[in-house]
């Protein structure tokens, strides 16, 4: 279409800006669209324009796109191309000390280099704290006549308003310093960054299957790999010259993997081989670019037979079929099938769509953690979170009869919770009502206050999730090997209940459940596939 563009209008008079995507593909017609751009943009952008100067008011943009382009070829072919440089550094030793070493990098360049705002790369929330606190306090204590410095972070689980500020612009005389995660590698652009500081650092989720029982999710820091380090250095030359400071050697960087190792080989295989028996695959069986890890195949499997969605033969049953109709882990599926049986189908898919949503509910705001421990108190359950959790909903619901928007916004705020949270599990609840109908299943049963019916509920989905008080105030898996404490952030932090479930276990410095509520030891008899196990 530009070639016959081309045809009737040699000049393209009619544009003001072309864009050649996917160009590193190189087709016949690409080629030749290029080929015809470059003899226009001289003509157009003034070397050729005619007497009344037509070319120089009506000048023609090109960008050439690619997530995998020769630059340097494409830049020598126009000739006038801009591309801006970034000139890297490394240090000549690897430092131990990562935040540490950003830190003072950080005031080297504040105190030496011409004003430009800093992007550092760091891999989680407790670093980005640890960080922003350290630079707060030598920020203070700069000379007057030295530019102001305005500390802004960026991650996943900060509210949208907080997120925003990284994109003001930056006042005069003042240098701006963002401390991200690397959502800030592809997903965004931050306006005015000069300087980059990479830790070569990043948190990347990884399944241990063989480590813990039905396995777990551990999330510690990683070198990251060349192609992300060279995505956090082109964050520097978005708008002119850019400089990344890179708090590893160069001969770290040659070592660096290539890429990023595929999501499949470190996952949780659970709900993929449920849906490969729904279609009449095995995943033994299937010849994947990058195979599995056998023991992710054997804990999945172990995971659908708990769970009844397979019999002893490997075979999916109707039970599993069933399983594969929701948009759910097949863990949090089987809670809501059986929440029929206990008659809580509303309470559960409350919880079950919170427990989905892709942002936390209650976030950590390292600055007001005890007004928000305050605030959040009156939700609090003697069960533990999942019942919190559920009587937050209950609450926000409330407010979304009674209240406008800016109602529901300010009851967030005063409570210190995640309305973005809020408002996603209230979509994925209609959704999930939605598959509830087309399966006959009613949705609206409900029991009340009633703890025992919710807690049985996601027994069900969580019989590998279940640990034992220990002595030493320490909880024993019933289905693995490891000890577990409860995580800092749940409700039942200073409690001593016989006998748990949780949501999830993360490890860090130590192995935490995350979303934990207290059981009855009574409730893990009424499922027979756990006769064997012993319970203390």
């Amino acid at each position: 279409m530009l070639v016959r563009e081309m045809m009737a209008d040699p000049l393209l008079t009619r544009y003001d800006v072309v864009i050649v995507d996917e160009a590193h593909e190189r087709t016949l017609r690409t080629d030749v669209v290029l080929a015809g751009l470059k003899r226009i943009l001289p003509m157009r952008n003034g070397d050729g324009a005619d007497r009344k100067g037509k070319g120089k008011a009506n000048p023609l943009k090109v960008v050439v796109m690619s997530a995998t382009l020769d630059a340097e070829k494409f830049s020598k072919f126009f000739e006038e191309c801009r591309q801006h440089p970034v000139s890297i550094f490394h240090t000549s030793t690897s430092q131990n000390d990562y935040v540490d070493a950003a830190s003072r990098t950080f005031f080297q360049i504040h105190l030496d280099r011409p004003l430009g705002d800093v992007l550092i790369f760091l891999p989680g929330q407790d670093d980005i704290e640890s960080l922003e606190s350290s630079l707060r306090m030598y920020a203070d204590q700069l000379p007057q006549d030295v530019p102001k410095v305005i500390i802004n972070s960026l991650y996943a689980s900060l509210s949208n308003a907080q997120q925003a500020k990284v994109f003001q612009p930056t006042p005069p005389d003042s240098r701006k310093c963002v401390l991200a995660t690397n959502i800030a590698e592809t997903s965004i652009t931050i306006p005015g960054v000069r300087y980059v500081i990479d830790t070569g650092k990043q948190k990347v989720k990884r399944y241990l299957a063989r480590i813990a029982g039905s396995g777990f999710d551990t999330l510690l820091p990683t070198d990251i790999t060349k192609s992300s380090a060279m995505q956090r250095t082109g964050r520097a030359g978005r708008e002119g010259h850019g400089y990344c400071f890179r708090l590893y050697t160069e001969e770290a960087f040659n070592s660096m993997a290539t890429s990023t190792e595929p999501e499949i080989q470190r996952t949780n295989l659970t709900e993929a081989l449920l849906m490969l028996k729904v279609i009449g695959q095995d995943l033994d069986r299937m010849p994947f670019m990058d195979r599995p890890d056998q023991d992710s195949i054997g804990s999945a499997l172990r995971t659908l037979w708990l769970l009844d969605a397979i019999d002893d033969s490997r075979c999916l049953t109707d039970f599993g079929r069933s399983l594969a109709m929701f948009p759910l882990e097949p863990q949090y599926a089987a809670t809501l099938l059986t929440s029929v049986k206990h008659r809580c189908t509303s309470e559960v898919i409350s919880l079950l769509s919170l427990l989905s949503s892709s942002a936390p509910l209650f976030p950590d705001i390292i600055s007001q953690r005890d007004a928000a421990s305050e605030a959040r108190a009156k939700f609090c359950h003697p069960s533990g979170d999942h019942w919190t959790m559920l009587n937050v909903f209950r609450a926000y619901d409330e407010i979304c009869v009674s209240e406008d928007k800016s109602g529901r916004k300010d009851w967030c705020k005063r409570n210190f919770v995640n309305q973005r949270a809020l408002r996603e599990a209230g979509d994925i609840r209609t959704q999930l009502q939605g598959v509830c109908d087309r399966m006959n299943i009613d949705s609206n049963l409900s029991c009340g206050n009633e703890e025992a019916p919710v807690l049985k509920s996601l027994l069900k989905g969580l019989l590998q999730q279940v640990a034992f008080l220990q002595p030493d105030g320490s909880y024993k898996q019933m289905m693995g090997p490891s000890m577990v404490k409860i995580h800092p952030s749940s409700f039942l932090i200073d409690k001593r209940s016989p006998a748990i479930i949780y949501d999830k276990l993360v490890c860090t410095t130590n192995i935490y459940a995350r979303c934990v509520s207290a059981i009855y030891k009574s409730f893990i008899a009424e499922f027979p596939k756990l006769g064997g196990m012993r319970v203390p």
